[in-house]
C-alpha cells in the first residue's frame, strides 16, 4: 500500500492557497465479509475553488487480517482519483470520475470493487443545440468506449426535452449508433425525469460498464456482439428524497435491472440504497449515515456482492456488514 506518498500530497494540496474550500477526511471501518472478518482504514481530500472540484482518496482493506493486494500495479493508481470537474464561462463542463464512484453521468455504477476511470464534455454550441463527448476505460482489461452525440433541447419554465444522436466506438471490438431522449418535467417541489435510449451496431451494445461490470466483464468481452439494444429509466425527486429505476436490453447479455434511491443530508441523517440484478445475478447496497456533530459521523453499510478476485473460480455472492467511523477537518 503506497499510503505514504498519497498522504503527502494530500497534506501539500490542502496547504495550496489556490483552494479557497478544502476539507480532509479519515475514516476507520470494522465488520464481516463473506466469512471473513473485515476491517479498513480510509483517507479523504475534497477541494473545490474557481469553479473546479476535487477529491482524493483511497482505502486499505484487510480480510482475516491481511493486507488486500489493492496497490500492487501502476495503473492501480488510478483508485487513488475519487472526482475531477471543471466548469468553464464558455457553457463547457468537464467531469472525470474513478475509483468509488456514485451513479454518473457516463455508465459508471462499477460497484463491486470500482476501477473505472471516465470522464464528459459537454459543448453548448447555440442556444438550443448541444454537443457531448464522453470515454469510460477499464484499465485492468483495457477495454474502452467513447461515445460522440449532438441533441437539440426544447426548454419552458417547468419542463425541459432533448432529442439526440451519436455514434459509440469500442476500439477493437465494435461500433454502434446510438438516438436518445431526455425529459425533465417541475411540478412544484416534485421532479420528474425520463431517458429512453436505442443502440444498434457491434463490440457490447450497450453492455459495457453497466452496474454489475465488474462481474460481467469476462462475458461482455468474450465476443463482439451484433444487434440491437435499448434502455430506459424514470425517476423523481424531492426534498424528502429521490427513487431512479431503469432496464436495460443487452444483445447477448439479457436484462439489466437497476434500482437506486435515497434521502438527502438532513443536519443528521442520510440514506441511501440500490440494487442490480439479471436473471443470473443480484447486488446491492445499503448505507445509513449519521452526523454527530459537524465533524464526526458514522454509518453502517449492508451489501450483497460478488468476489470477483480469483478469475478460474465461478464468483460466489456474499453478504458483507460495516460499521464506519469517521472524522473531518
Amino acid at each position: 500500500m503506497r499510503a505514504a506518498p498519497l498522504l503527502f500530497a494530500l497534506t501539500s494540496l490542502a496547504s495550496a492557497e489556490a483552494w479557497a474550500d478544502v476539507q480532509l477526511g479519515a475514516g476507520v471501518g470494522a465488520g464481516g465479509q463473506g466469512d471473513a472478518s473485515y476491517s479498513a482504514l480510509e483517507a479523504r481530500l475534497d477541494a473545490e475553488a474557481f469553479g473546479a472540484r476535487l477529491g482524493l482518496g483511497a482505502r486499505a482493506v484487510w480480510l482475516d487480517g491481511e493486507l488486500r493486494p489493492d496497490w500492487q500495479e501502476a495503473r492501480d493508481a488510478i483508485r487513488i482519483l475519487r472526482l475531477f470537474e471543471i466548469s468553464g464561462e464558455l457553457g463547457a463542463d468537464l467531469a472525470l470520475a474513478a475509483g468509488g464512484l456514485t451513479p454518473a453521468q457516463l455508465e459508471l455504477d462499477d460497484v463491486l470493487d470500482p476501477s473505472l476511470a471516465g470522464g464528459a464534455l459537454a459543448w453548448q454550441l447555440a442556444d438550443v443545440w448541444v454537443m457531448r463527448g464522453a470515454a469510460a476505460i477499464d484499465p485492468a482489461v483495457d477495454e474502452a468506449a467513447i461515445e460522440v452525440s449532438a441533441a437539440r433541447r426544447w426548454q419552458a419554465d417547468d419542463a425541459r426535452l432533448e432529442l439526440g444522436a451519436g455514434g459509440i466506438g469500442e476500439p477493437g471490438f465494435g461500433y454502434a449508433a446510438i438516438a436518445f431522449a431526455d425529459a425533465t418535467i417541475d411540478r412544484g417541489t416534485l421532479r420528474f425525469t425520463g431517458n429512453a435510449e436505442l443502440r444498434a451496431g457491434t463490440g457490447s451494445v450497450g453492455a459495457a460498464f453497466g452496474a454489475l461490470h465488474r462481474l460481467e466483464r469476462t462475458a461482455i468481452y468474450d465476443r463482439s456482439q451484433r444487434g440491437v439494444g435499448g434502455a430506459f429509466s424514470v425517476g423523481m425527486a424531492s426534498p424528502s428524497g429521490w427513487l431512479r429505476v431503469g432496464l436495460r436490453a443487452r444483445p447477448g447479455l439479457g436484462e439489466l435491472l437497476t434500482v437506486a434511491a435515497g434521502a438527502p443530508a438532513n443536519r443528521w441523517l442520510q440514506a441511501g440504497a440500490w440494487i442490480a440484478a439479471t436473471d443470473n445475478a443480484a447486488a446491492g447496497a445499503a448505507e445509513l449515515r449519521v452526523a454527530w456533530t459537524r465533524r464526526w459521523a458514522s454509518a453502517i453499510e449492508l451489501a450483497r456482492m460478488y468476489d470477483t478476485d480469483d478469475m478460474m473460480m465461478m464468483p460466489a455472492p456474499a453478504w458483507s456488514a460495516t460499521a464506519w467511523f469517521a472524522a473531518t477537518y
